[in-house]
């Protein structure tokens, strides 16, 4: 049975005087694990990982290896847009003991071609060292990986599962439908949690767990327990914190982070970071998530 399961916070890269941390990425690690998460994605899209420099990458998973327990999931972003960078990034994280990796799709002359996507990913299934899962995010990649072309990778015996943060039920239901038993699909989509994991995804893999872990851990036990009022309501916090601080994206998870007392430093040019007023909203935005998390509607 694949084992890769629950909810992963898609973790923020600390960038500290404008250099991946180690120490700081290592802290922010213990400062998540007694929320209950079940692992940890390093170098998601998250993690600014096409902004993260060749060799700030290897102390940076060394330092995420080290505080992440041995039963808690250790899952890193390898994917390049050549084959070279992601085989090279592949075989790190298998050195730095990564269990998996999140592999997106190639897009900057290939978006489109699924001949090229099919060679890129069964090429990676071929030559990865490590389980791979395909990453599926259409808001940075304006592409789809088609239905079809997944469940013909889901038959590659190193291609196990998918992060889809496509946020569409119909492509979840047919990937949970027509696919094999042990692959797994895990929502990126803060808005489609609830119902993916009520059609039996395996989890979720969210920026949101950066921030709020206690209310999506929470959600998901929710629909464990079949107590779908609760986590309806978790749902509905969830998804009114992400129709408010969506627009600040990854800057505007750093500054809630920072005001929970992580360390997320500053967001990497060019991105910018929050005003002081997109800051105060963002905060605000994020404790009424907090409280109505705590107080659910009745």
């Amino acid at each position: 049975m694949n084992p890769l399961h629950g909810i992963i916070p898609a973790c923020v890269t600390p960038f500290i005087d404008d250099h991946a941390s180690p120490e700081a990425m290592a802290a922010n690690i213990e400062r998540w694990l007694p929320t209950g998460v079940d692992g940890f994605l390093i170098f998601g899209s998250t993690g600014e990982f096409v902004y993260v420099d060749d060799d700030e990458r290897q102390p940076v998973l060394e330092a995420a290896r080290a505080a992440i327990p041995a039963h808690k999931t250790m899952l890193v972003g390898c994917g390049g847009e050549s084959m070279r960078r992601t085989l090279r990034y592949l075989q790190q994280a298998a050195e730095a003991g990564a269990d998996a990796a999140l592999v997106v799709t190639p897009v900057y002359y290939t978006r489109g071609r699924s001949a090229a996507q099919r060679a890129f990913y069964q090429t990676v299934a071929e030559h990865s060292p490590l389980p791979v899962l395909l990453y599926n995010v259409p808001p940075f990649t304006a592409y789809e990986l088609p239905v079809d072309l997944i469940l013909e990778l889901a038959r590659q015996p190193n291609i196990i599962g998918i992060k889809d943060s496509s946020g569409d039920p119909k492509r979840v239901s047919r990937q949970l439908a027509q696919a094999p038993a042990d692959f797994v699909i895990f929502s990126g989509n803060p808005n489609a949690l609830l119902q993916a994991l009520a059609m039996g995804a395996a989890g979720g893999i969210l920026a949101f767990g950066n921030i709020i872990p206690e209310v999506i851990v929470a959600l998901a036990q929710a629909v464990q327990a079949n107590d779908l009022p609760r986590a309806a309501s978790l749902q509905m916090a969830l998804s009114s914190l992400h129709s408010e601080i969506a627009g600040y994206g990854i800057p505007g998870i750093k500054a809630i982070l920072e005001h929970r007392g992580l360390t997320a430093g500053q967001p990497r040019l060019p991105l910018l970071p929050l005003s002081p007023q997109q800051r105060r909203h963002a905060i605000a935005a994020w404790e009424r998530c907090q409280a109505a998390a705590r107080n659910p509607a009745s």
